[in-house]
């Protein structure tokens, strides 16, 4: 049904950009289509296009910082990330996906600050927890990785991978 929906809103934004070629929502959300699609070349056009046009919206800077750590270019998504974060630093999804590019580089305790920021503006958001627990689980800080684990289980308390990590943590602490 999904998939169905997301082909609807596609051929809209599609005939948006036809009567109106720079508008920056219709070109950005089709670029998340296209990456939801895995089409990362067409979606790839759209943003940097989009970042041309509007250079001043934040979000197409995000997903554009997106694509490229996806493709491992992690220094090219710093720099989009970077942007969007003088653009609009009240976007969750900036400092989660930044800070994820930051674990990848294993700078786990700045990527905690980031994952820390997004918490604050979308508190209890799993993914931002998930990946906050991992780092921390990284640098051996089981207990603040835990925390997180007991969270997630507050908002979800059928979360197989927080349960399981519980697991992983009572092992490191040798409870077994």
């Amino acid at each position: 049904a999904l998939d169905g929906k997301r082909e609807k809103a596609q051929k809209y934004y599609e005939k948006t950009l036809e009567i109106d070629p720079d508008n920056v929502a219709a070109l950005n959300n089709l670029a998340n289509i296209l990456l939801d699609q895995g089409k990362e070349d067409e979606a790839l056009k759209y943003l940097k296009y989009t970042t041309q046009m509007h250079p001043d919206y934040a979000e197409a800077w995000i997903n554009l910082g997106l694509i490229n750590e996806e493709a491992n270019k992690v220094d090219e998504a710093m720099k989009c990330y970077d942007i969007a974060k003088d653009l609009d630093p009240g976007s969750a999804a900036l400092w989660h996906n930044r800070g994820y590019a930051l674990r990848r580089q294993n700078k786990f305790r700045e990527a905690i600050v980031d994952y820390d920021t997004s918490l604050r503006i979308r508190p209890l958001h799993i993914n931002t927890l998930m990946d906050k627990a991992f780092a921390h689980m990284s640098i051996l800080e089981v207990d603040e990785a835990d925390r997180c684990y007991d969270e997630i289980l507050k908002i979800e308390p059928n979360h197989a991978e927080a349960l399981g990590d519980k697991g992983t943590v009572q092992f490191a602490r040798g409870n077994y």
